[in-house]
């Protein structure tokens, strides 16, 4: 087994603050928005932790109870409303009880995620679930269990995953015999895990491997990084890709977040979105568009920045979302959703820009008549024609390019 660092919840780095803000911001209009299912929502926080860290500051339990609560109280469906949250953690459940003290009715499961948690999920069917994995180790994020919850059960599911992508490329490595190596010789020294996952040169470590993946893809990339063709940040790139499109066997709508601190530094980790609901994905493509502005702010110093550019630190100005908007957009010459389309976008380019961006360039696309649109209500309460472009609140815009 490996061993486990217990310095780790002594003082939250930057790399988990980063985490629990995309989290705590996403989970604000998620909530107000999936209540009026009328579904019940079930939360669970997979890898839990303490609740809270030893310098006072929140973890990701303590974060998601405020907004969860907050969601609840705002509600306007006269008590109807209905979220079971859950904790799960293999060694701090005790902690989770005391810090967890202040509220009620939830749930705390002592035991690994990957024993408890089809048996927590057994009595949500048809509920709204979502996931929060933010595992110690990569070894606990299986494929196939991913694959098992996309399975229709549930009303809705949606899954954020912190995936550990060059920790997975170098224990690809060191399972192929090959040491990992990076021009940064302290890359790790501040991605530090809980339960570092530590594989040897056997057939069953490839085996877990697999099973992390979702196949055998992994084993070309490491050997591209073997033989000299890529190098490490390539190959992480690489697998960062292929899993979010292995996890699109399962859920249409997956994106990925790469998370770094410091301008033009290759990302640590990456945290990926998977769902099978167009407005989960754009609402997750928002949010991390809100959250790469902040992140750019901390980076810049506040320094006012000359170009606009995406989270991957690439220059995106509005001629090049025009451009992309009229190349995707044109592609559709038969009635979709508006709100599956900016999806759609999304998952070919990531997400580069918020959705009004993209509805800015439609509106022009519709005046000059190379867009139909159909919205309803089709008038307004006066009488006149609808121009709004958003769905939601009983609204409804479907969309077809005019060729």
């Amino acid at each position: 087994m490996s061993k486990k660092n217990d310095d780790f919840f002594v003082k939250k780095k930057p790399w988990s603050k980063v985490k629990d803000e995309l989290l705590g911001c996403y989970l604000k209009p998620y909530v107000s928005k999936i209540l009026y299912t009328r579904k019940p929502l079930a939360y669970v926080d997979c890898f839990a932790g303490k609740g809270k860290f030893d310098d006072g500051n929140p973890g990701s339990p303590l974060i998601a109870l405020d907004i969860l609560q907050q969601g609840l109280a705002s509600t306007k469906l006269n008590g109807n409303a209905r979220i079971g949250a859950a904790f799960i953690d293999l060694n701090y459940a005790t902690d989770l009880q005391t810090n967890l003290s202040a509220y009620h009715g939830i749930r705390i499961v002592s035991g690994a995620y990957e024993d408890t948690i089809e048996n927590l999920l057994i009595s949500k069917k048809g509920w709204n679930v979502f996931l929060y994995i933010d595992p110690y180790g990569i070894k606990a994020l299986d494929c196939s269990k991913f694959d098992a919850f996309a399975n229709g059960q549930f009303n809705t599911i949606e899954l954020l995953i912190n995936m550990n992508s060059f920790g997975f490329i170098r224990e690809g490595c060191r399972v192929m015999g090959q040491q990992f190596k990076i021009d940064d010789d302290s890359f790790f020294d501040d991605l530090v895990e809980y339960e570092p996952t530590k594989l040897d040169a056997s057939d069953k470590s490839i085996e877990a491997l697999n099973q992390i993946a979702g196949g055998e893809y992994w084993k070309s990339i490491i050997e591209q990084y073997i033989s000299g063709r890529i190098d490490g940040y390539e190959a992480e790139e690489k697998f960062s890709e292929q899993y979010c499109s292995r996890l699109s066997k399962s859920y249409k709508y997956v994106l990925n977040m790469p998370i770094r601190i410091q301008q033009n530094q290759h990302p640590k980790y990456r945290l990926i979105h998977a769902t099978n609901h167009p407005a989960g994905c754009v609402l997750m493509a928002d949010n991390i568009c809100n959250r790469w502005e902040l992140l750019k702010d901390i980076q810049s110093n506040g320094q006012l920045s000359l170009f606009q550019e995406d989270y991957n630190n690439q220059i995106i100005d509005a001629s090049t979302i025009r451009e992309r908007v009229i190349k995707q957009f044109s592609q559709f010459d038969d009635w979709i959703s508006l709100t599956e389309a900016e999806a759609l976008f999304y998952i070919k380019y990531g997400a580069i820009c918020k959705s009004g961006e993209i509805t800015k360039v439609l509106k022009n696309m519709e005046k000059d008549n190379h867009l139909e649109v159909r919205r309803n209500p089709c008038l307004t309460e006066k009488g006149k024609p609808s121009t709004f472009m958003t769905e939601g609140h009983g609204k409804t815009v479907s969309i077809k390019w005019v060729k």
